[in-house]
């Protein structure tokens, strides 16, 4: 308990410098982008974690389809992929300082659940960050039960009314290093996997479920 408390206040001072150093920085110029990538890699050090990737993230890939477990996913996936990536997040938890203040600064997307609208606001979000990789969880929320849980009807909207290139990526073991919930912390390697990119075709939703929930189960 005392291991996973001195690392979360790690983590979260971690974050509430990156805030303030963000805030006075010019978004998306050279020194943010430096501080940026360097404040993401420090939080996953604070975290106790390095990371390895298995497979390979294409360059020209739109949208990241991940599962979604911890809110250190992001530094996570952010110290992989660099600072072109944008990620989908909902409000509740992105619009809490100090993570909103990061949120707002970047310029991560948030959607409002209880917004009936809020899916043509993710279109128009999404749509103008072309150029740059976005990240969608598509449980809609962290599992708390370590396992892959039911995808929301969202992801597939976007990827096929935006006619996007989608692969997904798997995080396989990251609440056995940093565990919010349980409270509980060790030194570890998080592993991701990347799968290849899908295929829009008939079914195609349903079975990056399917594949997703294999690579997560694998030993």
């Amino acid at each position: 308990m005392l291991f996973f408390i001195l690392k979360k206040y790690k983590v979260y001072l971690t974050i509430a410098a990156e805030s303030i150093a963000l805030s006075l920085c010019k978004p998306h110029g050279d020194l943010f982008n430096k501080l940026r990538r360097y404040f993401s890699i420090r939080i996953v050090r604070n975290a106790g974690a390095t990371v390895n990737l298995t497979g390979v993230i294409d360059d020209d890939t739109d949208i990241l389809i991940v599962n979604h477990q911890s809110m250190t996913d992001i530094f996570v996936l952010e110290e992989l992929i660099g600072n072109d990536v944008r990620f989908v997040g909902r409000t509740g938890i992105m619009d809490k300082w100090p993570v909103s203040v990061v949120v707002d600064r970047v310029g991560h997307i948030t959607v409002d659940q209880q917004d009936r609208r809020a899916i043509i606001k993710l279109l128009k979000d999404i749509r103008s960050c072309q150029g740059k990789k976005v990240v969608i969880f598509p449980e809609g929320t962290r599992s708390q039960t370590g396992k892959i849980e039911a995808f929301e009807g969202g992801t597939k909207l976007v990827v096929e009314k935006l006619n996007l290139k989608a692969q997904p990526v798997v995080i396989k073991n990251i609440l056995s290093i940093y565990n919010e919930y349980e409270q509980t912390a060790k030194s570890g390697v998080i592993e991701i996997q990347a799968l290849p990119a899908i295929t829009v075709a008939e079914g195609w939703y349903e079975q990056i479920q399917q594949d997703m929930k294999a690579v997560f189960e694998q030993p």
